[in-house]
């Protein structure tokens, strides 16, 4: 047997949609779901991309986030494991594809579990959140979040197979190392996960570069958007997007993917 996917719903928040790309209608809402995506692998075993939000949210989040992304909805990582009949401690490898407090912020239910000594982040990510956190400037960053007890990173600087059918690649927007992957799946061929360098296929398709003031310029963006384009092509690859909604729920509807 081969590797197959599941992608996990997590809830979602709920905010002005000029917050996640750029439009013209500020009155405009948008759903942002958190995901996570459960690998089952024939050699590697478990593997979890992304957590989701911190269940403890309310008290773990700084004012700024809770008022800019306000999560509507959260299903906890554990709960949504659980419902495919696992625990954390069936999960042999984390990879995070960017420390942000809605992708990092399921680590805790991993406090206690070989998982959380093998975290594997991209190495300029790791160091852009350490560098925030502690320079009183983390932004999405929340040190309590990712800093947790027995944490043990391992990093990346460049794409990695770590298997024959899962590559991961290194995109430098959104934050200075986001990771990406490629899965070549036996029956539903290439799917590329892009995180949140693309959050939608709106944003993809319009080319719609990111809201608020996560990037500086938007250089970066359409860098890494015009790569992502020739990779689709060149794999003939589905693309995944880090905050689609609609597309989430119906991912996480089909069940496993192989």
């Amino acid at each position: 047997m081969g590797m197959k996917i599941s992608v996990l719903y997590l809830g979602h928040m709920a905010f002005p949609k000029f917050r996640l790309v750029e439009t013209p209608d500020e009155q405009e809402m948008v759903k942002s779901p958190a995901v996570a995506i459960l690998i089952q692998h024939p050699t590697l075993g478990n593997l979890l991309y992304d957590t989701g939000n911190s269940p403890e949210h309310l008290t773990a989040y700084t004012r700024e986030m809770l008022h800019d992304y306000p999560v509507v909805d959260c299903i906890s990582i554990k709960d949504a494991l659980a419902a495919k009949g696992l625990t954390p401690h069936d999960i042999d490898r984390i990879i995070i594809s960017h420390l942000h407090f809605d992708h990092a912020g399921g680590l805790k239910d991993f406090v206690g579990t070989k998982a959380i000594r093998h975290v594997l982040v991209s190495e300029a990510d790791l160091k852009e959140a350490y560098f925030k956190v502690m320079t009183g400037h983390g932004g999405a960053y929340i040190r309590s979040l990712f800093d947790v007890e027995g944490v043990g990173f391992e990093t990346i600087n460049e794409t990695t197979d770590l298997a024959p059918d899962l590559t991961l690649f290194i995109q430098a927007a959104h934050t200075p190392g986001v990771i990406g992957m490629i899965l070549r799946t036996e029956h539903s061929g290439t799917i590329i996960t892009t995180s949140d360098t693309l959050y939608t296929a709106d944003s993809y398709q319009k080319e719609l570069p990111p809201g608020g003031t996560i990037n500086a310029t938007t250089d970066e963006f359409f860098e890494n958007l015009r790569r992502i384009q020739a990779m689709e092509k060149e794999y003939n690859a589905t693309l995944l997007f880090g905050h689609d909604y609609d597309q989430i729920i119906q991912w996480s509807e089909k069940g496993w993917i192989d």
